[in-house]
């Protein structure tokens, strides 16, 4: 438990990224790893397989028979087929060898034994899209997580605040020279893109990421289709359950060798599975989530590639607080230009967008009225006085003046 609760606090939410990197890293990584630590406690505390056994099955050899059925894979027999038949002949069908291995070989379970794995890696392969993007961004030369921070920590001392913001407008402004050993517009692009595009790339592993999902769900339950979730819930409400389905079967069928000395004696037990009645819970549910999960980060990822690019979307971005900061700005658009085009790199949006998404507008609001100070005091004003002449500067001047004197 003390593992499970450790896990659990290493996953928490963390501002360096929006609601949607949250689903991902964090609310799906929390819910597999409960349903790991659910189905690794019952397995040792419950009773996972419970297998029906003749009479003669005394002591041990029951303990052997069900710890075998238990690791070893059993195989999947229609209860409802033919049942008459089956009655008649049970122990016909049951003691072919040939149609025994056939049903062995095509109805397989063998998926319960591995299930709390299964579980455990996903949310090992949720958790890892976030591991690469603060370690991307920490080669960047950022800190997003303590920049977010930073803005919340702040409140309530309105001159430290304001020292604060100044330094920290500063710093997201600041203009950096990553080292690519190499000259070229892809160096110029990750001088003022690299934390941008690392965000990017960090949202296509997510992405990316949920879809293989579904490949290792599909490889893993040894089911036929990607929509096998699908499947199951509509058999399930038209009132079609295992028996007839298969899909996650409560009763199977266990078959064994006990070699005695020389001769191999073959036997066919009945079990049930217990397991498998959370396993169908689970597994159904999390198809569902992964499913919406898809659709949503898809969406996410495009709007931010959208809005992240273009002068015009920061423009629209920066333009509320601006006309806040200087009403002035309504009647000189080409100033708000300049200062976007200027003063404000993609890296340096991205980061103001993460802070407004994480911490509000407020802390964007001073740290924009900052860098919009800055901008001011560094900029002259287009419609200066033309610069004093010097005498001494023009032979021409000179001797002008001389004449007139």
């Amino acid at each position: 438990m003390n593992v499970v609760m450790n896990l659990l606090s290493a996953v928490s939410p963390q501002p360096d990224g929006d609601f949607v990197d949250k689903l991902n890293y964090c609310a799906t990584t929390i819910g597999l790893v409960l349903g790991s630590a659910f189905i690794t406690g019952w397995s040792f505390v419950g009773s996972p397989i419970d297998c029906w056994f003749p009479a003669y099955y005394k002591g041990w050899w029951a303990e052997y028979a069900l710890d075998y059925c238990f690791v070893q894979n059993t195989f999947f027999v229609p209860l409802e087929a033919d049942k008459s038949e089956k009655s008649f002949n049970w122990e016909n069908q049951i003691g072919e060898r040939e149609n025994t291995t056939s049903l062995a070989h095509t109805n397989q379970i063998g998926y319960y034994q591995w299930v709390p794995f299964i579980l455990a890696l996903q949310a090992l392969m949720f958790y890892l899209p976030v591991v690469i993007w603060r370690m991307l961004y920490g080669m960047a030369g950022q800190n997003v997580t303590s920049l977010c921070n930073t803005c919340t920590a702040t409140e309530g001392n309105e001159e430290s605040r304001s020292g604060t913001m100044n330094t920290m407008a500063g710093y997201i402004s600041q203009k950096r020279h990553r080292n690519l050993h190499f000259e070229t517009r892809y160096q110029r692009t990750a001088d003022k893109s690299a934390i941008l595009i690392a965000y990017l790339f960090t949202k296509l592993l997510y992405l990316f990421n949920v879809l293989l999902q579904f490949f290792l769900l599909k490889s893993m339950l040894g089911v036929n289709s990607y929509f096998w979730g699908y499947e199951v819930s509509k058999d399930l409400a038209r009132g079609l359950e295992w028996p007839e389905t298969g899909n996650f079967p409560r009763v199977t069928m266990c078959q064994y060798e006990v070699r005695n000395l020389d001769n191999i004696h073959k036997h066919t037990v009945q079990c049930v599975l217990m397991i498998n009645m959370f396993n169908e819970k689970i597994f159904v549910a999390l198809w569902w989530w992964l499913c919406v999960l898809s659709v949503v980060t898809f969406a996410n990822f495009v709007q931010w590639v959208l809005r992240s690019f273009g002068s015009r979307n920061t423009k629209e971005f920066v333009k509320p607080y601006i006309e806040d900061i200087d009403p002035k700005v309504k009647n000189n658009r080409g100033k708000l230009q300049q200062f976007v085009t200027e003063h404000l790199s993609p890296d340096t949006v991205f980061l103001l967008r993460l802070i407004e998404i994480n911490n509000g507008k407020t802390p964007v609001l001073e740290l924009l009225s900052s860098m919009w100070s800055k901008f001011n005091t560094a900029t002259p004003p287009p419609y200066s006085a033309p610069p004093l002449l010097v005498k001494d500067a023009d032979p021409l001047l000179k001797n002008f003046d001389e004449t007139e004197m």
